[in-house]
């Protein structure tokens, strides 16, 4: 692990450019790490994207594997870079960690980079999308993110918990020809027999059906991701979907 990257998972804590010392916050733990480095080795995307940089945890876990396996670079975005809570500290630890000439950074929002990044025809082989978490910004962010990505390429989701953010993903495995490449799930515990019952109920018949009630099919997709936090889809094939296409989820 990059020297960067070990401090900060090992205390906690990173520097920002003023040299103050924070506690870091919003970031990914270490078994999301392992995920998204197990992706980039395994499909060696030479271009990658990414919504949202923060303290820069996710970028350094992606940059580092990227760094292995050859891959050319990371276009990254976060207008909010310089707020006062990252204050740089992204960019600070991306330049100290060694890795700045692998990293291309848009200090603007997703919903302005993305659409210009197809527009320039620009392919990618893998995606994380972590930015705004609600419903409508994740499915923008995953709208222009599939247009880029190549038929095998890998898109991965943080904080699937969030119900925007499940609803998104549950569209997604209903109506778009992707897969779950893999997946972070809650741990075991106290709260397993409530997810597990959520889960069976997500399944079970519904007692009123209308035309909008889910198939079963659907459901079932949809149970598959009840107790995850962080999943990764692989894209299967582009989107030859007729015009009008839309399945309940």
């Amino acid at each position: 692990m990059n020297e960067v990257l070990q401090e900060i998972v090992r205390t906690g804590f990173t520097v920002l450019p003023s040299g103050e010392n924070v506690k870091v916050t919003s970031h990914i733990d270490e078994s999301c790490g392992e995920l998204i480095q197990n992706v980039i080795r395994d499909i060696r995307p030479q271009v990658s994207v990414e919504v949202g940089l923060a303290f820069g945890i996710s970028t350094l876990y992606i940059l580092e594997a990227l760094k292995e396996t050859g891959g050319l670079k990371l276009i990254g975005m976060d207008p909010a870079q310089h707020d006062q809570t990252w204050r740089g500290g992204g960019l600070r630890n991306i330049q100290e960690a060694g890795y700045a000439d692998l990293y291309e950074f848009h200090e603007n929002t997703s919903q302005q980079v993305l659409p210009a990044l197809v527009a320039l025809e620009q392919g990618i082989g893998f995606a994380f999308i972590d930015g705004w978490h609600t419903f409508d910004h994740t499915l923008i962010d995953f709208f222009y993110i599939d247009q880029m990505l190549e038929p095998g390429g890998v898109v991965v989701f943080d904080d699937v918990g969030g119900p925007g953010i499940k609803r998104a993903c549950d569209f997604i495995l209903t109506n778009r020809n992707y897969e779950i490449y893999g997946a972070v799930r809650l741990n075991e515990g106290n709260g397993s027999r409530a997810r597990w019952k959520s889960k069976l109920a997500t399944l079970l018949d519904p007692v009123v059906r209308t035309d909008k009630t889910a198939s079963l099919e659907s459901r079932t997709r949809e149970s598959n991701i009840s107790d995850v936090y962080f999943l990764a889809l692989r894209k299967r094939e582009n989107d030859n979907r007729g015009w009008d296409h839309f399945v309940q989820f």
